[in-house]
């Protein structure tokens, strides 16, 4: 018999998961942040479930998803995001991860939403592929270092085609552009205030506008004086040039290290960043080596259909710790 029992939590049992995360990311978070990520989104709550061990009542592992709206073949879809996978020091070896997210996929079965992606860790995505997760490809970075960035003193762009937090036709914008592949995240205004309220960073969105109509827009964050390119969207090789000179003076003139990029490898968007200047390590080792798998689980027909780069654009911003 198992000496875990396995339940179904709600928003009033946030503060057990705190814990689980200094124990297995380091990360001091509070109630709040849960609360933003779990139960603020527009796209609907989690769905959660923890490990708790019958003779000590200590909380050994969660396992849970949140709700993303994907267009899929032209049409508006909730998948769920795999996040914050933790089992505590304490419980390890123990097989509560696979416990958790059987439940939690039977779950979602039950319910027919069985449709989950994720980013995978050195760890954790062996544990996936068991389950018969698909990994699709890799996401790695992509940077620009201060010298290149000096570069930027050779341009120049008017002040006023550029504004600063001003969501006024972004959604029109992006309803405007064509879809960029089979399956890719939606973009509406209150998705995009939701997502840059994570409490850990603080974002700014700048959007290149022409006759008062936006034709590109990009959101960063400033990370260990690094730029970080959150999310960026263009319609004109004109706005994606000016939105990019623009970041790259912003770099000078703070004297930051460099601008960072995390975006899926060989995508559009990385065919952006090399247009723009900006360099891949090559190698397996030094900095910003890492890749990280985009993997996803859904019923046979979808599993198979969908077993490819191709059918995919995802962004940082379909990330949920980013």
């Amino acid at each position: 018999m198992s000496d875990y029992n396995i339940e179904k939590i709600g928003p009033e049992r946030f503060d057990i998961l705190v814990p689980l995360m200094k124990d297995c990311f380091g990360m001091d978070v509070n109630i709040n942040y849960f609360e933003w990520k779990y139960t603020a989104n527009p796209a609907g709550d989690f769905i959660g479930f923890i490990a708790v061990q019958k003779d000590t009542g200590e909380i050994g592992a969660y396992y849970g998803v949140i709700p993303q709206k994907f267009f899929i073949e032209g049409k508006e879809k909730t998948i769920y995001q795999s996040c914050d996978t933790m089992t505590h020091s304490k419980h390890r070896r123990k097989g509560l991860f696979q416990k958790l997210a059987l439940e939690c996929y039977s779950y979602l079965r039950a319910q027919n939403n069985l449709f989950v992606i994720g980013f995978g860790g050195a760890q954790s995505t062996p544990g996936f592929i068991k389950f018969g997760w698909k990994h699709v490809f890799n996401f790695k970075y992509y940077f620009k270092p201060y010298p290149v960035c000096l570069l930027s003193v050779f341009r120049s762009y008017k002040k006023e085609c550029f504004t600063e937090d001003d969501f006024s036709g972004i959604e029109n914008f992006c309803n405007s552009l064509p879809y960029p592949a089979a399956i890719h995240s939606n973009r509406n205004v209150m998705h995009i205030k939701w997502r840059t309220q994570n409490p850990n960073y603080q974002y700014k969105l700048i959007s290149f506008r022409s006759k008062d109509t936006v034709e590109g827009y990009l959101i960063y964050y400033i990370q260990q004086n690094k730029i970080i390119l959150f999310d960026f969207k263009f319609s004109t090789a004109q706005s994606r040039k000016a939105l990019f000179w623009y970041i790259a003076q912003k770099t000078v003139s703070n004297k930051f290290k460099g601008i960072v990029a995390f975006c899926q490898e060989d995508g559009i968007n990385a065919g952006y960043l090399k247009a723009g200047g900006y360099w891949a390590n090559p190698f397996k080792k030094g900095p910003l080596s890492e890749k990280t798998p985009f993997i996803f689980y859904a019923d046979e027909e979808n599993l198979h259909k969908y077993a490819n780069s191709k059918s995919w654009e995802v962004t940082a911003y379909d990330h949920d710790a980013l």
